[in-house]
C-alpha cells in the first residue's frame, strides 16, 4: 500500500484525501493555543451575526427567490472563500466531492475539460482533454468561456459552471467563447459525452525507441506508466519519449511514482507552507534504468506534469523539448468539513529539486519547438483506427476555418514536429545515423 496518497494536484480540480477527524483535531488544537481564549470568543460573536443575518432572511425576506436556510449557510461559506480572490479555493458541496472522485477515477459525463475560474470572471480553458467532445469543437487553450446555454456564468463559481456544463449523455451545452485575435464571441455546441479517460498509451518507434503518453495523473498512472515502459523494454526499448503535452496534472502521489520511474536522486518536490515549514517528497519506487530520455511538453502541462518535468529537468536526467509549461505552482487541499462537505483551500508553494518556484513562470523547454496544440495527436489506448482518422479530420477542419486552406495545408503537412524533433533528438543519443 501507498503510505502518502494524500495529495492531488490538477487544474480545476485538486483533492486531498484526509478523515474527517482531522477537522475536529485542528479546531482542537486550535483552541488551545495561547491566543486562544480571546480570538475564540470573537469567533463565536461573528458567527452569530451570520446566523443572525440568515435567522432574519428566513423569516422575513420576500423576494423571487426563497432560499432555506441550508442554501443560505452554503452561499455564506462560500461567499468567505470567495473573498480569497484565488481560482482554486472553494466551498465543495458532497456532490462536488462525488464528482470529484469520478474525474479522479477517470469517467465521468460531461464535455472533457480542465479549467480555471475566479467568480466575476471567465471561465479559462487550460487543456481540453483529446478526443473529448471540447476539443472536438475545436476548444482551446485559453479560450474564455463566457456563457453557458445563453446563462451569463461571470457570477458564477468553478463548480457552479461545471455542474452547467456536465449533463446527461447525448444532451447538448451551448458555449460563448472570447478567443484572442478575434473580435467577436465564438458560438459553439457540445454534445455531452462520457468522458473515459485510459490514459496511458505506448508504442515502439523506429531503432528501439520507446514512446509512452500520459493524458492525466489520474489514480494508478505510475502503475500503468511503469507497466507501459516495463512491456517496452522487454520488446527491445533503448529509449524513451514521455509525452506529457495538453496533460493538466492530478495526483502528487502518482507524479513522485513516475519520477522515480526516471529518477535514482531522492528528491521529487518540496512545499513550502504559510508557517514556513517545508516538506520534501521523496521518490517512492522502482527506478527502470539509465536510458535516454527525452520528455514532450506544451503550455498545456501543468501542476503534477510540472513537478515530474521540473525534476527531471534539475538533475539533467532527460532534454525537455516543445513549448514552455502552464505554471502551476501551489497546491491545494481538501478539508472535510463535518457535515460532509468541504473547503478546497491553496495551502502550500511547491518548488523543483533545486528549489525553483515556476508559479505563472512556467519550465522552458532545453529544445524549443513551436507547433499548433491540436497536431499533438496524443489519443486514448481504446481508440480505434477510425476514431484517430475522424480525429485527423476535424483537425484539419478547424485549421481550414481558422488559418485559411493554403496555411492549413502546411501546418498539416508538418505534422507533429515536436514528436518529430524528439525522435531526432533520440536519434542522437542512441548514436543512429542517417
Amino acid at each position: 500500500m501507498k503510505k502518502n496518497k494524500l495529495l492531488y494536484l490538477v487544474l480545476g480540480f485538486i483533492l486531498i484525501s484526509i478523515p474527517v477527524f482531522c477537522t475536529a483535531t485542528i479546531i482542537k488544537s486550535a483552541r488551545n493555543d495561547k491566543n486562544s481564549n480571546a480570538n475564540y470568543s470573537k469567533d463565536v460573536a461573528e458567527l452569530n451575526r451570520i446566523v443572525d443575518v440568515i435567522n432574519i432572511i428566513d423569516n422575513k425576506f420576500v423576494g423571487k427567490e426563497t432560499p432555506n436556510k441550508d442554501e443560505l449557510y452554503k452561499a455564506a461559506v462560500t461567499g468567505v472563500v470567495n473573498r480569497l480572490n484565488d481560482p482554486y479555493s472553494e466551498y465543495l458541496s458532497q456532490e462536488d466531492l462525488k464528482n470529484f472522485s469520478e474525474d479522479m477515477e477517470g469517467e465521468y459525463v460531461g464535455v472533457g475539460m480542465s479549467i480555471q475560474k475566479k467568480k466575476g470572471e471567465a471561465l479559462e480553458v487550460t487543456s481540453p482533454f483529446i478526443g473529448s467532445p471540447a476539443e472536438k469543437v475545436g476548444i482551446k487553450i485559453g479560450d474564455k468561456i463566457t456563457k453557458v446555454d445563453d446563462k451569463d456564468i461571470l457570477p458564477l463559481t468553478a463548480n457552479e459552471t461545471v455542474k452547467l456544463l456536465k449533463g446527461k449523455e447525448g444532451t447538448k451545452v451551448n458555449v460563448e467563447i472570447v478567443r484572442a485575435g478575434r473580435k467577436e464571441p465564438l458560438k459553439l455546441t457540445m454534445t455531452r459525452a462520457k468522458i473515459k479517460l485510459e490514459t496511458v498509451e505506448s508504442k515502439m518507434l523506429d531503432n528501439g525507441i520507446g514512446y509512452v503518453s500520459l493524458l492525466r495523473f489520474g489514480n494508478h498512472a505510475g502503475a500503468e506508466v511503469q507497466k507501459a515502459i516495463e512491456g517496452l523494454q522487454k520488446q527491445g526499448m533503448k529509449g524513451l519519449i514521455l509525452d506529457l503535452r495538453l496533460n493538466p496534472g492530478g495526483s502528487l502521489q502518482e507524479a513522485q511514482d513516475i519520477s522515480s520511474l526516471f529518477l535514482k536522486q531522492e528528491l521529487i518536490v518540496s512545499l513550502k507552507y504559510k508557517d514556513g515549514q517545508e516538506k520534501k517528497y521523496n521518490r517512492t519506487g522502482k527506478y527502470l534504468g539509465d536510458f535516454p530520455l527525452v520528455v514532450l511538453v506544451n503550455k498545456g502541462s501543468a501542476s503534477a506534469s510540472e513537478i515530474v518535468t521540473g525534476a527531471i529537468k534539475d538533475y539533467k536526467r532527460g532534454t525537455i523539448i516543445g513549448e514552455k509549461t502552464f505554471g502551476k505552482g501551489i497546491v491545494q487541499q481538501v478539508l472535510p468539513l463535518r457535515t460532509g462537505d468541504a473547503v478546497k483551500l491553496t495551502i502550500a508553494q511547491y518548488f523543483t529539486p533545486k528549489g525553483n518556484y515556476i508559479h505563472e513562470k512556467g519550465i522552458e523547454p532545453d529544445i524549443k519547438v513551436p507547433m499548433e496544440e491540436l497536431l499533438a495527436l496524443k489519443g486514448y489506448t481504446n481508440d480505434s483506427e477510425q476514431a484517430r482518422k475522424n480525429r485527423e479530420k476535424e483537425v484539419e477542419e478547424i485549421l481550414i476555418k481558422e488559418k485559411g486552406k493554403e496555411e492549413a495545408k502546411k501546418i498539416i503537412a508538418a505534422g507533429d514536429v515536436q514528436l518529430k524533433r524528439a525522435i531526432e533528438e533520440m536519434n542522437k543519443k542512441l548514436g543512429v545515423k542517417k
